[in-house]
């Protein structure tokens, strides 16, 4: 009897054995786990992407891709929230988000908690994309204002004139870029309300009915190539995009890492908006897709696959995605990479 409850207790031992590794997965020779297995599977769930303002391009693509990505796999659902360049990497960081846009420059400076945009670093975030289009600070001034460039805006504000501007919302990368130009020529938006003029923050939604409605002559707005809003504005009331001259643009690619001259993009082409046939000189930057390093590699890795793989689905949303590209997408990232969007790139030889 004792050989017999021996053998048993082997039996039951080896049941148990077997038990744990279907319940865990095994893992071969190198100690890899399965390419398949339960812990590799996506679990339902929803996820926050805070983009940028309600009605403005980040907010749209975002809302579009975030369809896209449930179509493709449903157990992901992405609901997008308002946000703005400069808070979005510190929410992400601080928990408040799993995915959001980004802005190279700004990304890089909250990584490294970079002055006067930050106070500290913020470490806590990953990308899993880079120069995803290219974005373009749109200086808008109606044309009964009688100016072509910038330059000829400062002057009037510095002569004391009341000028009436429409500026992206405080926390957003456009407000702190449009207020690092207006630096440069010694000119802030607190000494336009000094002068008696009108500085309207809103939302990009709410510019257009602004200026039409002659609330103001003059709208900022930081937007991809054709500017929905833009058109909206041009259409209505005689326009011009004011030139910002090469000073201006190397100081900010030197200083703060927007894009530069020498890339040739720095300009709105000719008959990109009605009434203006030729190009016009201007800022412009990169950005690019963050996420929350706690996301799951495979969500990333799911996630980041469906962006590469629908170039085209991009474009809809505006020229300016044609600078995205998925051979480069993870190697031109400001932040670290996810480890789940690490993996994809490898897998398809682009890292």
């Amino acid at each position: 009897m004792g050989k017999y409850k021996k053998a048993l207790l082997v039996l039951l031992f080896l049941c148990a054995i077997v038990g744990m590794l279907s319940a865990t997965g095994t893992k071969d020779a190198v100690g890899n786990a399965p390419a398949q297995g339960s812990q590799d599977e996506i679990k339902p769930a929803t996820y926050t992407w805070i983009a940028g303002g309600m009605g403005g391009g980040w907010y749209t693509m975002a809302g579009g891709f975030a369809r896209l990505v449930n179509e493709k796999e449903p157990k992901i659902t992405i609901k997008v929230i308002p946000g703005g360049g400069v808070a979005n990497p510190s929410q992400l960081s601080n928990g408040d988000a799993d995915f959001a846009w980004g802005v190279g420059y700004v990304d890089k400076a909250a990584y490294s908690g970079l002055a006067p945009i930050y106070d500290k670093p913020y470490k806590n975030i990953n990308s899993f994309a880079g120069t995803m289009a290219v974005d373009y600070y749109h200086f808008l001034a109606a044309k009964d204002q009688g100016v072509t460039k910038f330059e000829e805006l400062i002057a009037k504000i510095k002569a004391g004139e009341k000028v009436k501007i429409a500026a992206p919302m405080t926390g957003t990368s456009d407000f702190v870029m449009t207020s690092f130009v207006l630096k440069f020529y010694g000119v802030t938006y607190d000494m336009i309300k000094a002068n008696g003029g009108t500085v309207m923050q809103a939302v990009y939604g709410d510019i257009p009915s602004l200026f039409k409605d002659r609330h103001v002559d003059y709208a900022f707005a930081t937007l991809g190539l054709p500017g929905a809003i833009m058109t909206e504005m041009t259409v209505s009331r005689p326009s011009v995009l004011m030139a910002i001259s090469d000073e201006v643009i190397d100081y900010c690619a030197t200083t703060y890492g927007t894009v530069a001259r020498a890339s040739g993009l720095a300009k709105v082409p000719g008959g990109t908006y009605p009434g203006m046939p030729d190009a016009i000189q201007t800022l412009c930057h990169s950005t690019e897709l963050l996420v929350s390093p706690n996301v799951p590699a495979n969500v990333v890795y799911a996630i980041t696959k469906i962006l590469n793989e629908n170039k085209e689905f991009l474009l809809q949303f505006g020229a300016g995605y044609k600078a995205f590209d998925p051979k480069t997408a993870g190697k031109t990232v400001q932040v670290p990479l996810h480890p789940g969007a690490a993996k994809y790139y490898k897998e398809v030889g682009n890292l």
